[in-house]
């Protein structure tokens, strides 16, 4: 009987690990429907644009919401190279003065990113970003567009929980952001992605993570 509780309390605690160590998060592939703005691609289907244009998504947003994005993508070239992620805005040729919008760059070996809202920018503090890699990009996008200012979120996508305390990034959060961010948020239902000198292999709009 010894035997049996000392293996039993066993089994519960490899459990109890299992579970504090979380799972693999759901493995994210394809584009979400589309339409070319503007393009150079070397290549664009389903699965995989490579180099540089704007393309816009079929779904149109409700302006006032929150809505969450899933990018894997590689920055190629060691400059020149970043992808945006753009939402909510309201012109349908998606420039990236218009709506919120979230740039990864490339410097070298780095990962820079940037935040606008309308096309006023704040570059997040390097310090966020020094687990992000040029040539794997691996994130979710999260932007609620619900009050007077939005707010915008960035998780790495290994994250076992998207709460405001993981994220790497968050716009309400001191420190995250080297210069503040206007009182605004989108005024759009379109969305999309501006790519310049990259590879975008997954691009998929989701609901939001965390709630309102």
């Amino acid at each position: 009987m010894e035997k049996l509780i000392l293996k039993s309390l066993l089994v519960l605690s490899l459990f109890s690990l299992a579970a504090c160590s979380g799972v693999e998060p759901e493995e994210v592939s394809g584009i979400d429907s589309n339409t070319i703005v503007s393009s150079t691609f070397s290549e664009y289907s389903t699965d995989k644009i490579q180099g540089s244009g704007t393309i816009r998504f079929s779904e149109l947003l409700n302006v006032s919401s929150s809505k969450s994005i899933a990018l894997k993508a590689s920055l190629d070239t060691l400059s020149m190279s970043s992808v945006a992620v753009v939402l909510y805005s309201s012109n349908s040729i998606i420039p990236s003065n218009d709506g919120i919008a979230v740039t990864f760059s490339r410097s070298g070996a780095s990962v820079n990113a940037q935040v606008s809202f309308n096309g006023n920018s704040a570059m997040v503090n390097s310090s966020k970003m020094s687990f992000y890699f040029p040539t794997s990009i691996d994130v979710i996008v999260e932007v609620h567009n619900v009050n007077s200012k939005a707010r915008v979120f960035v998780w790495r996508r290994n994250m076992v929980e998207y709460a405001p305390a993981t994220a790497d990034v968050d716009t309400d959060r001191s420190g995250d952001l080297n210069s503040s961010l206007p009182v605004q948020r989108g005024g759009g239902s379109f969305t999309g992605l501006i790519i310049q000198n990259s590879t975008v292999t997954a691009a998929r709009l989701d609901s939001q993570k965390v709630l309102d």
